[in-house]
């Protein structure tokens, strides 16, 4: 298998992502609460797929921006530059067929940096800002949204952060997530994640995910 590379995927899809910054203590917090792949050329709403992922790496934003709070603020959707991980989930769209999936993640705070992304996971936490997370019960709505939306499978690539164990547990028992799917780690609760910076490792990523969903096709 060949991966395609950036500039060809990018010549059939787009990204649209929902960023959000917010402001506690006076220390802002930089968000990321949805990602959308499109075809383009496409317009509909319904997902082909949800991915869930752990946190937003190094996917930015065209546009400036705003505070808003997601709990109750319809945040809009805006151009977004890919990374690697959106590309890797584009060549499972080209393999499937599929038109449009959403990404959410465990938490919203974007670092690209595990270290980093740590760091302001225990600052959430100090300054009790829970909401970072679609899965918290004050942003129930949004995610029932996106599962009312969605069509296909839920595929976890949330990778092996230990430190998260205890969320991913709690992620995992809740009754919309009964038949995820996913490339399952030997160790519970992780899931590979779809970019795993070896080449190599990017094709068995693929090819287990898409046997995985293609047999679950044939069996249904």
């Amino acid at each position: 298998m060949e991966l395609l590379k950036k500039v060809e995927l990018l010549k059939e899809f787009e990204v649209k992502a929902s960023f959000y910054n917010v402001r506690l203590n006076d220390y802002l917090f930089e968000c990321r609460n949805q990602a959308r792949i499109r075809r383009k050329g496409i317009s509909k709403e319904e997902y082909d797929a949800v991915f869930i992922l752990c946190n937003p790496g190094s996917c930015k934003s065209t546009s400036n921006i705003r505070e808003w709070d997601p709990r109750k603020d319809c945040i809009p959707f805006v151009t977004a530059d890919s990374d690697q991980t959106q590309e890797q989930i584009m060549r499972l769209m080209v393999i499937k067929q599929w038109d449009q999936v959403n990404i959410i993640n465990i938490s919203d705070i974007c670092s690209g940096n595990i270290e980093e992304f740590r760091r302001k996971l225990s600052k959430a936490n100090r300054v009790s800002f829970s909401y970072h997370s679609i899965f918290s019960n004050e942003r129930n709505h949004e995610l029932l949204d996106i599962f009312r939306l969605n069509k296909g499978p839920i595929i976890a690539g949330w990778g092996k952060r230990t430190f998260m164990k205890n969320e991913l547990i709690e992620v995992l028992a809740s009754d919309n997530l009964k038949n995820i799917k996913g490339w399952k780690n030997a160790t519970h609760p992780y899931y590979y994640h779809p970019f795993l910076r070896i080449p190599n490792k990017n094709k068995e990523w693929l090819i287990k995910v898409n046997e995985q969903l293609s047999k679950e096709k044939t069996i249904g």
